[in-house]
């Protein structure tokens, strides 16, 4: 283990041991051993993703309406492939059931996963739509596509396609592994904002400084690159 300390890896725990292991040029089977021996001062259930993924309760909300819009078997090649920035993956973070209106709106990326999150006062169709037209007129990039669930907070996205030429792929009912990259991500939030959290109670700075951490993090998938890094490439791309 030269040059690389217990403290060194404490400080990337909110990694996987993958990225762990490729930051520090270590196996990543030597993170689970340090950890597993008591090594450091962390448990393998604080790690991000850790243990086995529960499937999601039925989302009965999406049974209002089975044709809202274009289904994701048209979407085209170009997007499933990721071939281009400006594909983007939608969905709604909820907080407590019952107690808390408050959502977060995450935005992913797909070929750069790049992550956009914005704090909601609730998950109704003209939030979500107001927070969409903010993102559309702030973001110095292309907006092809969304792709999203068929929650009713989506269903008003039709309002935004002749505006801004986007097309909205919907997709098929409680199939959330067609928007995989989103749920993933979403995943990764849950690491810093646990179920039950109160979005009310975030501040921006706080969830700024959170979007910094995951969009900075190598990710494999990228060849170790980070997902700021793929996006500022390509966006460079597009201004030449």
């Amino acid at each position: 283990m030269p040059n690389t300390s217990d403290h060194d890896v404490v400080g990337k725990l909110s990694w996987s041991p993958g990225m762990i292991a490729h930051e520090f040029k270590l196996a990543t089977k030597s993170i689970y051993n340090w950890l597993n021996k008591g090594r450091i001062d962390f448990s393998l259930n604080d790690l991000p993703e850790h243990g086995v993924r529960q499937r999601r309760n039925v989302d009965q909300r999406s049974k209002y309406n089975q044709s809202l819009g274009r289904s994701i078997e048209q979407r085209p090649m170009m997007i499933n492939q990721r071939n281009r920035i400006g594909d983007f993956e939608l969905d709604t973070v909820v907080g407590p059931r019952g107690h808390s209106k408050a959502v977060l709106l995450t935005l992913i990326d797909r070929k750069s996963r790049f992550l956009w999150a914005y704090r909601l006062k609730d998950r109704t169709t003209a939030t979500v739509n107001e927070a969409l037209t903010k993102f559309l007129t702030t973001f110095n990039g292309p907006v092809h596509s969304f792709t999203v669930d068929r929650g009713t907070e989506f269903s008003g996205l039709v309002s935004l396609e002749s505006q801004y030429g986007i097309k909205t792929y919907y997709c098929h009912a409680y199939t959330p592994a067609e928007r995989g990259s989103n749920e993933r991500f979403n995943r990764n939030l849950r690491y810093f904002y646990p179920k039950g959290t109160r979005f009310e109670h975030i501040s921006a700075q706080d969830l700024t400084t959170t979007l910094l951490q995951i969009n900075q993090r190598p990710l494999k998938i990228l060849d170790w690159q980070t997902p700021y890094q793929v996006m500022l490439t390509n966006l460079s791309k597009n201004s030449d």
